[in-house]
């Protein structure tokens, strides 16, 4: 089977048969909506999840969700992958506006596309070696009913990743408009505390609903580990002992280093080993 093949509308087609990009929404405006996934044997972590988020995001940019099918697309999930005879792979979701209009749509009816991209490991690995994190500060992420949404339109993503890799860092912090640390281009932040709570932006701070942040936070207070989702700025960066980034393709990857500032990775890989044998990782 080629691994030329995407998932659109309900059939598994060459990558060329998607709408075209003279009219398509998302290349246009970047009108649409994404999920990345994680997919191993045949079912996707977290899957419930990543359907609740993408309704959220559909909702909040005026699609129509009554028309999205989600067992028809995690059907599709899995035919595709078969197909590509991926055992483990990243599949990224997106969902865009159909042809028509300038700014103002002429529909909120939309294309579903699916793609899969195949991944070594079968499950969440602790990095050998630590990240190295830096400061993005050109630009700040706004709070506002967009900031949780996971759209196409990711320029600050970008500049901030790509601000990063000029820096030869792994990733970038990012500010939100009050001046305070809130996520890394592609990932939740949280930071281990000399007393060993864990600190985490709350929702509120602007930040991307992480899936994989979710079931770990949830996890946590079941497992009596102290979590805390509270503001944090530059500073606590400083104060921590630990930090750690969370996203559903890496899982917890630990921080070696933010700007001069060095870290351990105990305590982040005994929860990852304990998260990984839990019921709620393999809940899908």
């Amino acid at each position: 089977m080629s691994k030329d093949l995407v998932w659109f509308n309900g059939a598994l087609v060459p990558p060329g048969n998607i709408s075209k990009p003279a009219t398509n929404r998302a290349l246009l405006y970047g009108d649409s909506v994404f999920e990345s996934m994680r997919f191993h044997a045949g079912d996707v972590y977290f899957v419930d999840d990543h359907f609740q988020r993408l309704i959220g995001g559909m909702y909040s940019i005026g699609l129509d969700t009554t028309l999205l099918n989600p067992m028809e697309i995690y059907d599709g999930i899995r035919q595709l992958c078969s197909e590509l005879s991926y055992e483990n792979a990243r599949v990224r979701m997106t969902v865009f506006r159909r042809e028509g209009g300038y700014y103002k749509p002429d529909s909120d009816r939309f294309h579903v596309l699916l793609t899969a991209e195949e991944l070594p490991d079968d499950a969440y690995r602790h990095n050998q070696k630590g990240l190295r994190l830096g400061l993005f500060s050109d630009i700040r992420k706004p709070v506002n009913a967009l900031a949780g949404v996971k759209s196409g339109n990711a320029l600050l993503y970008v500049l901030a990743a790509r601000h990063a890799r000029d820096h030869q860092w792994d990733d970038a912090l990012l500010l939100n408009e009050h001046g305070r640390i809130c996520e890394a281009s592609s990932s939740n932040l949280f930071l281990v505390m000399p007393d060993k709570r864990i600190v985490t932006p709350p929702l509120s701070e602007g930040i991307l609903p992480g899936v994989f942040r979710r079931n770990l936070i949830a996890w946590m207070q079941q497992n009596h580990i102290q979590i805390e989702e509270q503001v944090v700025l530059s500073e606590d960066m400083y104060k921590a002992e630990e930090v750690f980034l969370t996203n559903v393709t890496g899982g917890i990857r630990w921080v070696i280093a933010f700007r001069e500032k060095r870290y351990f990775a105990g305590y982040s890989k005994e929860i990852l080993e304990a998260f990984k044998s839990s019921d709620i990782f393999f809940s899908v």
